[in-house]
């Protein structure tokens, strides 16, 4: 199976630093690590201790007691459907899981396949069945991301093309289609709402070249973490998953969720770098927390981030709760919105934080193109904005559209100006339209495994150019 990519439009630049709330990386000694070694030639009998030995399956990493140091190596080009349970390291070793050998990222999918003609069910025209499932399907994703699904609530909503509601009682999904879905489509993956890697309380582990997707959940997630490093890793088609429903005047509010990576409740000295996040159904990279905890030294750098509702999300609460030494630095994010994800598309979203927070800094960051607005902040009585560091960013929005919602104020990209003045953020920042933006290979269709030399240049109003190569780094 290959996930297909797209490639994300618009023009940035990336500085690389050192932020020095992640040096503890440089101080740990190495330990007697042993490498283990997992492929789909595999046996879970044989020792996993060299490729010519390895494991095959997810269960077999899951239940084995991994030691700090401990390296477990995933075959390049193989697919594993399921979760990936980690194990802590200690201040002397991390546990890292990362790849081995030539060919795309081995990829772990929070998804059941149901590409076989027996495993639908015709319920009545158009209407058919799968399943049992294990739990909630949040979202079905057809051919590697050439459609997804549509969650309605009831059948009776199953009532146009890949419209599908996910049944309690049965815990199967019914699904509207033309035909037999296996006759439509070669790849069906119904992604289940439960994390790919559930990590809640996990503590110096290292994910390093991995490719997560088709969970509804969220791709990484869990409470209580700290020394975690998220580096070289690709993360796409997450979330849609039901959270709760709310009962209100006008009826069931039903409410998804899911997000890439997710710190929550009390996380600290963690990592996100160089990776690659898209359509997400809510936020690509998050820290929030809902009950007294404390969220510091948490850095997201130079990863790229386009079709998601949010590139970046955070809010702590309740008020008790401290977040200091947050850094969003050095990220290209595009087409906040767009693409298989919940629409609203915002870069940066601030909801209310109850939380005392100092030294939040978003610096030198590319926002190209949003749906609603690059920036929407909550303040009401908490207000934290003196902390907020936004500085020598550059915005990407059409003139008439709007840039930033300053605590319910609008500005409109035109009046980047006044948006300056009133709020003192951004003063180094620069505003701009992009004129052109010229690929070679002029288009561009990627899947994993794939592997093409791309250049990429956007020219912007102000007469600038701008090599936006990065961009292209699909493979």
């Amino acid at each position: 199976m290959q996930t297909k990519l797209q490639s994300p439009t618009g023009g940035g630049f990336v500085c690389l630093i050192l932020s020095v709330n992640v040096l503890w990386l440089a101080g740990l000694p190495a330990a007697l690590a042993v490498d283990y070694y997992v492929s789909h030639s595999g046996d879970d009998k044989n020792s996993g201790r060299s490729p010519s030995s390895p494991w095959r399956t997810l269960d077999q990493v899951n239940r084995f007691a991994f030691a700090p140091g401990d390296v477990i190596h995933f075959q390049r080009g193989g697919v594993w459907h399921g979760q990936l349970v980690p194990r802590s390291g200690n201040e002397k070793g991390c546990v890292t899981y990362t790849a081995y050998g030539k060919g795309p990222k081995p990829q772990i999918l929070g998804s059941i396949e149901k590409n076989r003609l027996e495993d639908w069910k015709r319920v009545k025209k158009n209407v058919w069945r799968a399943g049992p499932f294990p739990c909630d399907v949040g979202n079905i994703i057809f051919n590697n991301g050439e459609v997804c699904g549509s969650k309605v609530w009831t059948s009776t909503d199953v009532d146009e093309p890949y419209k599908f509601c996910y049944e309690r009682e049965s815990n199967t999904v019914l699904l509207y289609a033309a035909k037999n879905p296996a006759e439509l489509f070669e790849d069906i993956e119904c992604a289940l709402t439960r994390h790919i890697i559930p990590q809640s309380g996990r503590h110096h582990v290292i994910y390093d070249g991995l490719h997560l997707a088709y969970g509804s959940a969220h791709g990484i997630g869990g409470g209580g973490t700290h020394h975690i490093v998220v580096r070289n890793c690709d993360l796409s088609f997450i979330g849609g998953g039901h959270q709760y429903t709310k009962q209100t005047p006008r009826g069931p509010r039903h409410v998804r969720y899911g997000n890439g990576v997710e710190f929550w409740n009390g996380a600290h000295d963690n990592l996100v770098e160089n990776c690659r996040l898209w359509n997400i159904f809510d936020a690509a990279l998050t820290n929030q927390g809902a009950a007294k905890n404390a969220q510091y030294n948490i850095t997201y750098r130079r990863n790229i981030i386009w079709n998601c509702n949010y590139s970046f999300e955070y809010w702590n609460r309740p008020e008790g709760s401290v977040t200091h030494d947050i850094y969003f630095e050095d990220n290209l994010c595009f087409n906040a919105g767009e693409g298989c994800c919940h629409g609203w598309g915002v870069h940066l979203m601030f909801f209310s934080n109850q939380a005392t927070t100092k030294r939040f800094f978003v610096r030198r960051n590319v926002f190209h193109n949003a749906r609603f607005a690059a920036l929407n902040l909550h303040l009401g009585q908490w207000d934290w904005s003196d902390e907020l560091v936004l500085s020598d960013n550059v915005y990407v929005q059409p003139a008439d559209k709007t840039l930033v919602q300053w605590d319910g104020r609008p500005f409109k990209a035109g009046e980047f100006a006044a948006y300056r003045r009133f709020s003192g953020k951004d003063t180094d920042s620069r505003l701009l339209t992009v004129r052109r933006l010229v690929l070679k290979p002029a288009s561009v269709s990627l899947k994993v495994g794939q592997t093409q030399a791309i250049e990429a240049v956007a020219f912007y109003s102000d007469g600038t150019s701008v090599p936006v190569t990065p961009l292209a780094r699909l493979v």
